[in-house]
């Protein structure tokens, strides 16, 4: 069974194919202080794979797309 999700501001309908989280962190060293006290950046996403209907397959962030009940048929 196909679970098509729909672009909450885009309206668009897409594909489900499958989901993934993903997560970074990067530091760089502090002007003063060096790598002892790097600026550190850190996160984390929840993403859903889609399919468009030119088949084309791209991630989105999961809090972009609703589940449609009913595929557009």
């Amino acid at each position: 069974m196909t679970t098509i999700v729909k672009h909450k501001e885009m309206g668009k309908r897409y594909c489900l194919l499958g989901a993934g989280f993903g997560i970074f962190q990067s530091s760089k060293p502090n002007i003063f202080l060096g790598n002892l006290m790097a600026d550190v950046e850190e996160g984390e996403y929840a993403l859903v794979c889609v399919c468009n209907s030119k088949r084309e397959i791209f991630w989105l962030e999961a809090t972009q797309v609703t589940v449609n009940s009913q595929p557009n048929r």
